[in-house]
């Protein structure tokens, strides 16, 4: 019988792939019909999620789903066009846009009424920071993402070093790429954060402003977050990372860190689940660890999801439910983790990952418990707009034009425009 259930998936996905309907039968009189707005993307492609739609529909009689896959840019586009004018939004999609919140659906009373689909059957991190917004559930979170460390467990043998472990700290980490560093070979041991006030630097304790968006100094050019950047000054100064310019060159050649480190160019890498994925099909011997830890009390991972959500202005509220709460509840994320590359939100569905016994995918699930970068971001709106106002500091370390001991004069000459930012931001939004 399983065997029959996964050639009907098989042929209904390869039908998709050719443009068909698949096993999808025309509505109706009597039928709901739901509009679904979609993208297609490498975690759930355009004919996985329309094989998926089709399963719902045999699922449910009674209720046909019309499945709109667009571009990115033109799903944004249109959904903040039609939610905008309050007409013509589907019942059904992303709403990955914080400013479309207010025009998504309170889903607490269905979660409250539904057996299958409660707060709990998530991770709570995801579900926290992606589907709660102004104490309202607006929506669910469907499937998972986290930057981690991968590292090449075959350069660390051929070098005789012990692996990594999940509680190395942020100096372990400048030790190692110092080790692993072998520019005869052509071959770094680490890479850099992709950004100051991510995981590193919340795990030294380091936030670019207080609790409550007031107060820039004592933060920004804190004890903390000088210590973050000193942190960085020395990664950057060991010479065993790529430099900025290394990576354009190296981009313009078709790579980058992850294809850096599936050609044994990088020893380690701050990669994600995708890229994990990658270096499975690729045969890489890797492991799994969190991004290092500072002398902070907390320990944090940059992670995310995509909220997807009903619009309030549904003719169909209760078959949207049915369909929202398949497409990002236990059945549509397995069907999407089975016949896709999606990493479920939902702990259940994660236990039948094909390699969940494996030890790369249990240090990754391990991971996604880690408090998250967004839990903080999410309740300061107004942090991209003070970095983008003291990028000035980040800059000068990663081009090596600012001195170690010039790192806390620095980041006090920028208290005063990133302070005038935040303000300004604070204000615009309405405090």
């Amino acid at each position: 019988m399983l065997r029959r259930k996964k050639l009907l998936i098989t042929l209904l996905v390869a039908l998709m792939l050719l443009g068909t309907a698949g096993l999808s039968m025309p509505a109706k009189a009597d039928d709901v019909v739901l509009e679904w707005w979609t993208v297609d993307s490498e975690e759930y492609s355009e004919a996985a999620q329309r094989a998926m739609a089709a399963q719902f529909e045999a699922e449910n009689p009674g209720i046909k789903v019309n499945v709109t896959v667009l571009p990115e840019s033109g799903f944004t586009d249109k959904m903040t066009t039609t939610l905008g004018a309050g007409e013509g939004a589907p019942d059904v999609a992303f709403f990955w846009d914080n400013n479309w919140f207010p025009q998504a659906l309170d889903l607490t009373s269905y979660l409250e009424n539904d057996p299958n689909v409660k707060r709990d059957t998530y991770l709570p991190g995801f579900f926290d920071t992606r589907a709660v917004w102004q104490g309202k559930v607006v929506g669910l979170p469907l499937g998972v993402g986290a930057n981690f460390v991968m590292y090449n467990k075959d350069l660390f043998d051929a070098a005789g070093i012990a692996y990594p472990t999940a509680d190395w700290t942020a100096d372990e980490y400048i030790e190692l790429a110092t080790k692993l560093n072998a520019p005869d070979q052509k071959r770094w041991g680490g890479d850099r954060p992709r950004g100051p006030f991510r995981a590193i630097f919340n795990n030294y304790g380091a936030f670019p402003y207080s609790e409550d968006s007031k107060t820039v100094e004592g933060y920004l050019n804190g004890e903390a977050s000088v210590a973050a950047y000193t942190w960085l000054w020395d990664l950057v100064n060991s010479g065993a990372t790529p430099t900025p310019a290394d990576l354009e060159v190296l981009s313009k050649e078709g790579t980058g860190p992850i294809d850096l480190f599936l050609a044994g160019r990088l020893a380690m890498a701050t990669l994600n689940q995708g890229h994990m994925l990658n270096a499975i099909k690729a045969g890489i011997n890797f492991g799994i660890v969190p991004e290092p830890k500072g002398p902070g009390a907390d320990r944090y991972v940059n992670a995310w999801s995509l909220t997807v959500s009903i619009w309030q202005g549904s003719k169909h509220p209760d078959e949207a439910w049915k369909f929202l709460s398949y497409w990002a509840g236990p059945g549509g994320q397995k069907f999407l983790m089975d016949n896709a590359n999606l990493i479920p939100s939902i702990p259940s569905v994660l236990e039948s990952f094909k390699d969940a016994d494996k030890d790369y995918a249990q240090a990754f699930f391990e991971t996604l418990k880690l408090k998250q970068v967004a839990s903080w971001d999410i309740e300061h709106p107004c942090k991209s707009t003070v970095l983008r106002a003291a990028v000035e500091v980040w800059d000068l370390i990663n081009l090596g034009e600012i001195g170690r001991d010039e790192i806390k004069a620095k980041l006090d000459s920028l208290v005063a425009p990133a302070q005038a930012a935040l303000d300004e931001c604070v204000a615009r939004l309405g405090g």
